[in-house]
């Protein structure tokens, strides 16, 4: 099959006319355009339906009031931890009884470390113990 070019300007410039279907583009135009207008209304159909899904699980979640698990976001933890060492300084300061039944008491840590160095550490000489064990049949070696 012989096909013949018939320039349309003078300098021999141009396309084949006989191949190209000016409708064809069009109504593919068109075709896609309907496609494209009925996905978009198709995608926001599903962005309404999940957002009102989501605000009715969000209102169902205000009205429970839940505290969030474990680690919380701290707000101000230089407050938070001002209370820390404020309680901890209470603690280690202060007269208290741990169980009064049996006369424990909690005394201030200033005079704990003095009677401690009062009384002394309680000791114990290991050296007896290590001959004794290595004298003994029982012993590994």
């Amino acid at each position: 099959m012989e096909h013949s070019i018939h320039p349309t300007s003078p300098n021999g410039s141009g396309h084949e006319q006989s191949e190209i279907s000016v409708r064809f583009i069009v109504v593919s135009l068109a075709v896609l355009l309907v496609g494209t207008f009925l996905v978009a209304l198709l995608v926001v159909g599903i962005f309404r339906f999940f957002s009102h899904e989501y605000q009715t699980q969000e209102s169902a979640k205000q009205s429970q009031q839940q505290i969030p698990p474990e680690p919380r976001i701290e707000v101000e933890p230089f407050k938070q931890l001002l209370d820390v060492h404020a309680r901890e300084d209470h603690v280690l300061s202060s007269y208290a009884w741990v169980d009064k039944s049996q006369g424990i008491v909690r005394i201030p840590i200033n005079q704990a470390i003095d009677e401690l160095a009062k009384k002394g550490l309680p000791t114990h000489d290991y050296l007896p113990d290590i001959l004794a064990s290595k004298g003994s049949k029982n012993a590994p070696k």
